[in-house]
């Protein structure tokens, strides 16, 4: 495959654009933990239960009884006095979903509803999809009081403005994310679009002024899950009025972005551990997807080698002690990596637009960012319209990754809003209409 320019000139704080995730410093504590103020109370006034207790995987059997989106234990969330002021009630939850082959997986997250009276069909129900937080138990954000690992606070700061313009937000941590003695099969796009559309039925388990209507919003890794829950909602969760997709900067193609970086030599710029420490992570989901994936398909041996850190440390302390590898690896990606199948095929499942969506999508995208480069998601764009899809796209020249939340943030609700409205979908996409 050709390199993209944004691949090309992407040597800075994340090296290569089309990989995953936030770009933004993300701060999470490693397995063993530091330890932290106590949070705020919750919405509800009433202390959480205990977050490490919360977290024990349900025995297979009680997985098996209970239907995708059922709930197996939820309790009081503390969360930030931003998110407690715009939240009447915040829930830390635990529910059934599927995973990769069809098996019954028990997935942790959030749910909140907005304060005042719901409307007479319900609140609209937001499925937030986040960016990569990591792949070990302590890297679900559900597990924070501010719904997010990044100190730059854009995630929390977007789910208080959806609360606050009369959304309920349910937020699924993915497959693997909580639980201790776990880990989080990244960017098996299947699995992380499941828990997205069963997030939704669970928060309505809890709470029944939850109306029927739903959007999947998502950013990075949650932007190509966002897109997944979309083509898959009309037939997981047909009882309910999917309204359509909001994606940011979603990952895709994978093997552009792979390319780009396999080029790259020593010494790297600074910022160059977060770049290894994506492809860690996709390392490991790929070898957990498919288990003929040997990590060297993917990684050099001094990458290889670090894979036990990157199952246990969240993103910004494992790109922390990967930049500290002295001398730098002579590569960041095995050169070979396109010769595996295997590989290429799970680069494949990982890749939005696989079938048409259930409802309209707005693609939303960042002029400077050096994480997705704009020219993949302008390809993404055009795949999607492919599947005759409804896309209406918007670029902002002088927003990077993570600054895309904030700076998109009054076209988004705008879009919400009237699809809310039942007002029809702009399409950019050629010979298309509105939706």
């Amino acid at each position: 495959m050709g390199v993209s320019k944004g691949i090309v000139r992407a040597v800075g704080l994340c090296v290569a654009g089309g990989l995953v995730a936030s770009c933004g410093a993300v701060t999470a504590r490693s397995s063993a933990g530091t330890a932290k103020p106590s949070p705020p109370p919750s919405p509800s006034g009433s202390p959480s239960a205990g977050v490490a207790s919360f977290y024990t995987y349900p025995a297979a059997g009680t997985i098996k009884g209970k239907t995708a989106g059922e709930v197996f234990a939820s309790e009081p969330l503390q969360v930030t006095p931003g998110l407690a002021a715009a939240a009447a009630r915040a829930k830390r939850i635990m529910y059934r979903s599927d995973g990769q082959g069809g098996e019954p997986v028990a997935v942790t997250g959030f749910a909140l509803t907005p304060q005042g009276t719901p409307p007479k069909d319900g609140w609209p129900v937001v499925a937030w999809a986040h960016g990569t937080t990591g792949v070990g138990p302590d890297c679900a954000p559900s597990r924070e009081p501010g719904l997010s690992l990044s100190p730059d606070g854009q995630d929390e700061k977007l789910i208080t403005n959806l609360l606050r313009g009369g959304y309920a937000v349910v937020g699924t941590d993915y497959p693997g994310l909580g639980f201790p003695g776990r880990v989080q099969g990244y960017l098996q796009l299947g699995p992380e679009s499941n828990s997205v559309v069963d997030s939704v039925r669970a928060a309505r388990h809890l709470d029944s002024a939850l109306g029927t209507r739903w959007f999947a919003v998502g950013h990075s890794q949650g932007g190509a899950a966002a897109l997944g829950a979309g083509e898959i909602a009309a037939k997981r969760a047909s009882d309910l009025k999917y309204l359509g997709t909001v994606s940011l900067a979603p990952v895709s193609n994978l093997g552009d972005a792979v390319d780009g970086l396999a080029k790259l030599r020593p010494p790297y710029a600074p910022g160059w551990g977060r770049t290894a420490s994506y492809l860690t992570y996709i390392a490991i989901g790929a070898q957990r997807s498919t288990p003929s994936v040997a990590y060297s398909d993917l990684l050099p041996p001094r990458l290889v080698r670090q894979i036990p850190a990157a199952e246990r440390l969240c993103l910004a302390p494992l790109s922390e002690h990967l930049e500290g590898l002295d001398p730098q690896p002579p590569a960041l990606v095995n050169a070979d990596w396109g010769t595996s199948k295997a590989l290429r095929a799970f680069f494949a499942q990982a890749q939005p637009a696989h079938a048409k969506s259930s409802g309209p999508v707005l693609l939303l995208q960042g002029g400077k960012d050096t994480t997705v480069a704009p020219e993949l998601t302008e390809k993404l764009k055009g795949q999607l319209c492919g599947l005759k899809d409804q896309v209406e796209y918007k670029a902002y020249a002088n927003a990077d990754h993570d600054g895309l939340l904030d700076v998109s943030f009054q076209d988004l609700a705008a879009w919400l809003s009237a699809r809310a409205n039942g007002k029809k979908a702009a399409s950019d996409c050629a010979e298309a209409g509105g939706q």
